[in-house]
C-alpha cells in the first residue's frame, strides 16, 4: 500500500507507518512483493478461495503487520483469524449495528482517534455506565464487531485499554464477568487477531478492584496480566499515555468521550460501514460451518484442548 489508510476517527499518520515499518525491516516494494505472494497463496487454498474476497487490500497489509512481515506467518495469522472467528460464533455470528441500539445505557465504548506516540499503540476506552444494564457477551460482540471494522483502517499492531469504573459500585458486579466468556475473547484478540496488548489501565476503582484483577488476570495471558495496571490518579495514567491524545474526561486535551460516542454512532450508520459489517457477518458465517485449519496446543498457546474449550 502506497498510500496510507484515512478514517476521520481513525488517525494515521506517516510517522507512525514509517516507524512500524523500519521495525519490521519492511518497505514499500517488499510489502507489494510480500502481499502478491500471499494473495496468489490464499487464492490456490480451498478453505480460503471463498473467504478471501471479503479481506481488503488495508486489511490484508494490516494482518501481514500482524504477521511480523513475515509471507508464512501471515498465511497462519489468516489461517487463524477465520478458524477463530468461526469457532466462537456467540461472540461473532450475526452482529449487526441495529443490534447494539441500547448499548449506550450500559457503557460507553470508543476508539480514540491518535495513536500514541509512545508504541504506536491505538487506544481504547470502555466506560461503565450502568451495571446493571451491562452484558459482557453485548459488550463482547459489539467491540469486536467495531474492532473488525477498523481493520480496514489501522495500520498498528497493538493497542492500550483504559477501563474506566466509576460507576461500579457493588461488588456482585463481579457476578457478570464470567471467566470462560473473557478467556473466549482474550483468545479471539490474541490468537485469532494478532494483536498485542500494550496496557490495561483501570481507572477510578472501587474498594474491591483487587477481586476484578484477580478474575481478569485469570482469563489473560501471563505476559498480558502483568500489563494490566490500576492508576490512582489521572496524572499516573499520563505516564504511559500522553495527556494530548486523551480526551478530557481523563485529563487530556481531546473532546470527551461522549462526544466521540456521538461520532462513532454516525460512522456506524454509514452505508459504507453497514457493507464492512455485512461482508465480515457473511465470512463468520461461513468460517463457522468449517472445521479446517485445526490447531494443537502449543500453536494455540494455551493449556488443554481449545476445540473443547470454546464448546463447554
Amino acid at each position: 500500500m502506497e498510500t496510507i489508510p484515512y478514517h476521520s476517527l481513525l488517525e494515521v499518520n506517516e510517522k507512525n507507518v514509517e516507524i512500524i515499518r523500519t521495525s519490521l525491516n519492511l518497505d514499500v516494494n517488499t510489502i507489494k512483493k510480500n502481499l502478491d505472494a500471499i494473495e496468489e497463496w490464499a487464492r490456490k487454498q480451498e478453505h480460503l478461495a471463498d473467504a478471501f474476497r471479503y479481506i481488503s487490500p488495508n486489511m490484508l497489509e494490516l494482518l501481514h503487520l500482524l504477521g511480523k512481515g513475515s509471507v508464512e506467518m501471515t498465511k497462519t495469522r489468516i489461517d487463524k483469524l477465520l478458524t477463530t472467528r468461526g469457532m466462537l460464533p456467540e461472540i461473532c455470528l450475526n452482529r449487526s449495528v441495529e443490534e447494539f441500539t441500547d448499548i449506550s445505557e450500559a457503557i460507553n465504548f470508543v476508539i480514540l482517534p491518535k495513536q500514541s506516540p509512545k508504541d504506536q499503540s491505538r487506544i481504547i476506552v470502555t466506560q461503565i455506565r450502568n451495571w446493571e444494564k451491562f452484558s459482557l457477551i453485548s459488550f463482547l460482540r459489539y467491540a469486536f464487531m467495531i474492532a473488525e471494522y477498523r481493520m480496514n483502517f489501522e495500520y498498528n499492531t497493538c493497542e492500550r485499554h483504559i477501563l474506566d469504573l466509576k460507576n461500579v459500585k457493588s461488588i456482585s458486579a463481579l457476578t457478570k464477568l464470567n471467566p470462560m466468556l473473557l478467556k473466549k475473547a482474550e483468545i479471539l484478540c490474541m490468537s485469532g487477531y494478532g494483536m498485542r496488548i500494550s496496557g490495561i489501565h483501570l481507572l477510578n476503582a472501587p474498594s474491591f478492584v483487587d477481586k476484578i484483577v484477580f478474575l481478569l488476570k485469570q482469563a489473560l495471558k501471563e505476559k498480558v496480566a502483568n500489563r494490566l495496571m490500576v492508576h490512582s490518579s489521572y496524572d499516573e495514567l499520563h505516564k504511559e499515555i500522553p495527556k494530548e491524545i486523551l480526551p478530557k474526561d481523563f485529563g487530556g486535551d481531546l473532546q470527551s468521550c461522549s462526544e466521540l460516542e456521538e461520532q462513532w454512532k454516525s460512522v456506524l450508520k454509514t452505508e459504507e460501514a453497514q457493507k464492512l459489517i455485512a461482508s465480515c457477518n457473511k465470512l463468520v458465517a461461513d468460517e463457522s460451518k468449517r472445521s479446517a485449519c485445526k490447531f494443537n496446543e502449543e500453536y494455540m498457546g494455551m493449556p488443554g484442548s481449545f476445540r473443547q474449550l470454546i464448546v463447554d
